[in-house]
């Protein structure tokens, strides 16, 4: 008996163990692909409000998901927000962003469905059965103000139009290297040197604590 009760209390711990990428295993969209790129850190349930045509969505953020690899590139900026309705609906835009960004802290895009690149953003609405609706053209406005997002979507395509108002999260990305050095107290605020130009790129981490300089200098844009 004593044995029995063990092992159902370890397998919800093994389950909590799954990376995330076994969320993204299956067949998604743009949009639903990166909202689900990493955690969403803690925030009040339905502090961002999603107003549409076809009913109201929340969500705990929007995200700000900033990604930096070795070398002196600027960091690949994305804004996405996926947010549910009480039916079971989900409602998601995903916007990619300039590295100027934090400083404009303003960007517009036209929507597709299309493979994104900066000025192109896609927009999506999934039923609970899981049919999905895609938005084929329109317009994504975004703005940030301290560490407010706002948007809007324009779109011909019913329930896709909406308004959103919101906290914003920073989620930043780097280099595992980047976190090893002295132990993640004093990570690097340069590219950590590459040995050869043959050799593997390191895999990104998420930067929690932003112990990094360059993830505290991204967060202290929006203050």
């Amino acid at each position: 008996m004593a044995l029995l009760l063990v092992g159902a209390c370890a397998k919800p711990k093994e389950e909590r163990a799954r990376p995330v990428e076994t969320l993204t295993a299956e067949s998604v969209s743009p949009a639903k692909s990166a909202a689900l790129k990493a955690p969403e850190r803690p925030q009040p349930p339905g502090a961002v409000s999603v107003r549409t045509d076809a009913g109201t969505f929340e969500a705990p953020s929007v995200r700000l998901i900033a990604t930096f690899t070795e070398g002196a590139a600027p960091p690949t900026l994305e804004v996405a927000l996926s947010a549910q309705a009480g039916d079971g609906r989900q409602w998601a835009v995903l916007v990619p962003v300039e590295p100027t960004f934090p400083e404009k802290k303003h960007a517009m895009a036209r929507l597709t469905t299309k493979p994104l690149r900066v000025g192109m953003a896609s927009a999506e609405v999934r039923t609970p059965s899981g049919s999905l609706l895609l938005a084929n053209d329109g317009t994504v406005e975004l703005a940030v103000t301290g560490r407010e997002a706002r948007g809007t979507v324009r779109t011909a395509d019913a329930g896709l139009s909406a308004t959103f108002q919101g906290p914003l999260s920073i989620e930043c990305m780097v280099p595992a290297a980047w976190l090893q050095q002295a132990d993640g107290k004093e990570a690097p605020g340069v590219p950590v040197p590459v040995a050869a130009p043959s050799a593997k790129v390191s895999a990104v981490v998420p930067d929690e604590a932003q112990s990094t300089a360059r993830c505290r200098d991204l967060k202290a844009h929006f203050r």
